[in-house]
């Protein structure tokens, strides 16, 4: 029976030491776990607040040269076109201008006087719109910023590009898309929502108080797990020799030292 016995003490001595030491270990992989989940929320929590700041600087471009050619209207197209297309050109973000009335397109930077009737639309908290095609230039989208008062308007448009190269200037691996009233935008591409690169991880989205329109930012799926396994890599030495350690000194103070003693009783 003795046998039995000390080989049952050993093993509940092992099995203890082993759980002593890999307390340590799982501690330290709990905390760089939620270490590593709390900086990406931090990451896109910030990078979506650059994305709107950015973007609504975009469109405040459009909004001013709008602004300016509002003054322009009521006018005779031949009149006013030189100074439509000066205004144009002053502001590198700026496609196009356009003078509207009634629903009807009567001068143009690109087309000069003209009487094109426009598609009024939905837009985004009544001046923003997404064009994912225009007679100008087939199968490149644009972006739309109208003004209007007394039954005339201004439409501003800019190249969708403008806005991807904001998006592609963001320096991380968050996922960035623009939702103007449905229509997606992100840096490689534009679309329906389901086209969107994968980014359901640590989803945020932040709307813009001055244009409306929505941020969502995002990790892709597997990204987490991805950053958990590299910052394990650079820990997980550490982590095993203090494991290690601790199981040592565990032994050490809970049944090395008693054993002489019991000994000595035995004798």
């Amino acid at each position: 029976m003795v046998p039995h016995s000390h080989a049952g003490r050993s093993l509940i001595e092992f099995l203890v030491t082993l759980l002593i030491g890999l307390a340590p270990i799982a501690c330290g992989m709990l905390v760089l776990t939620l270490q590593v989940d709390r900086k990406q929320e931090e990451t896109i929590e910030v990078t979506a607040r650059e994305a709107v700041y950015t973007i609504d600087r975009v469109i405040e471009t459009l909004q001013t040269t709008g602004t300016q050619a509002m003054r322009l209207t009521g006018q005779s197209c031949d009149s006013i076109l030189p100074q439509l297309r000066e205004e144009a050109v002053r502001q590198p973000n700026v496609r196009s201008l356009a003078l509207e009335k009634e629903g009807r397109i009567y001068c143009s930077t690109l087309y000069g006087a003209t009487d094109i009737s426009i598609d009024p639309g939905s837009y985004v908290n009544g001046r923003l719109r997404v064009y994912t095609s225009d007679r100008a230039t087939p199968g490149s989208a644009i972006l739309l910023y109208r003004m209007q008062a007394n039954g005339y308007a201004a439409v501003t448009s800019a190249n969708m590009r403008v806005l991807q190269a904001e998006l592609l200037g963001f320096q991380n691996s968050v996922v960035l898309s623009l939702d103007f009233g449905g229509h997606h935008i992100w840096a490689t591409g534009n679309g329906e929502r389901y086209q969107i690169p994968n980014h359901a991880e640590n989803t945020m989205q932040l709307n813009s108080q001055r244009y409306g329109y929505t941020v969502t930012a995002g990790y892709p799926d597997g990204e987490s797990w991805q950053v958990i396994k590299q910052s394990m890599q650079a820990v997980l030495p550490s982590l095993l020799l203090v494991g290690i350690m601790t199981s040592a000194a565990a032994y050490w103070g809970l049944f090395r030292r008693s054993k002489p003693r019991a000994h000595l009783r035995h004798t």
